[in-house]
């Protein structure tokens, strides 16, 4: 937000999850399983002062999940799909001092469960004491999320960045459905190419995140540890128009349970400073 008091963007998170893992290893996918993930999502950033300012976030989701069923008359295609406005974060942030040329940032605020929720169905019976979800679309997680993190960046022959961030649900919703919270950390390195107006960057990141918890029984999807590679290119296009384009790379994973995942998640932006 230097030099401008108020920043505009859009974004589309894109992502696939139709390869199956079990912990860290390769499993078998027998249903065909799937699950696309399309998020656009829409960001207001204002600075109120020079030190302190607010954003908001609220995603769109479109989420389909597909299968390929057996039966006794030949395999039948199955398709859900959840689509709308997701939860819509809201947070402010402090930019402090430089401290020894460190610009450091810290935010905290909330998610909003503007977001639809469904009530979770499952199968009757437990494995290890954990809930079989039969279906595990939800727009939003239906509660009043705390969301926290802290950003820090320093130029030398290269921009040096790194931050943490969390979110921390702290109750279940009203139909018993309680997000796993999940906390993510990541450091990198940007350089500007040829007249600056183009810089690639790359960034190193590590995602935890924990199961989802229905009415205290834990849920038998989601939950682990990934490690990300990150290369992109931010491109500044006209005046204060910003396109970056980069795509997560998972380089490891290990899973709480066996679960579909993705090969990359690709994301697209565009940003406007007035």
């Amino acid at each position: 937000m230097t030099g401008s008091r108020f920043k505009v963007g859009a974004w589309f998170v894109t992502e696939d999850r139709d390869a199956a893992f079990d912990g860290s290893s390769k499993a078998d996918n027998p249903l065909r399983e799937r699950t696309r993930i399309r998020v656009p999502l829409l960001t207001v950033d204002v600075r109120l002062t020079e030190q302190l300012g607010v954003e908001v976030a609220a995603s769109v989701p479109d989420i389909t999940r597909t299968a390929v069923l057996p039966h006794a008359t030949g395999p039948t295609n199955y398709s859900e799909t959840f689509a709308g406005l997701g939860d819509t974060s809201v947070v402010g942030w402090f930019k402090f001092a430089p401290m020894h040329r460190w610009s450091v940032v810290a935010n905290f605020g909330a998610s909003l469960p503007t977001g639809k929720t469904e009530v979770p169905k499952f199968q009757a019976e437990l494995s290890e004491g954990n809930l079989i979800p039969r279906s595990r679309l939800q727009r939003g997680s239906g509660t009043l999320d705390p969301l926290f993190g802290v950003s820090a960046f320093r130029s030398f022959a290269v921009d040096v960045f790194g931050s943490f961030a969390a979110r921390t649900p702290v109750a279940e919703n009203s139909t018993g459905l309680r997000t796993g919270a999940s906390w993510e950390t990541n450091g990198g390195i940007a350089h500007a190419l040829g007249t600056h107006r183009v810089s690639a960057f790359g960034r190193v990141a590590l995602l935890h995140r924990e199961q989802d918890v229905f009415n205290g029984t834990p849920v038998l999807v989601g939950g682990g540890h990934w490690l990300y590679l990150t290369p992109g290119v931010a491109a500044q296009v006209g005046k204060g128009i910003n396109v970056q384009a980069e795509v997560k790379l998972p380089v490891y994973r290990s899973l709480a349970n066996k679960q579909l995942d993705s090969r990359a998640v690709f994301q697209l932006g565009i940003s406007r400073a007035f």
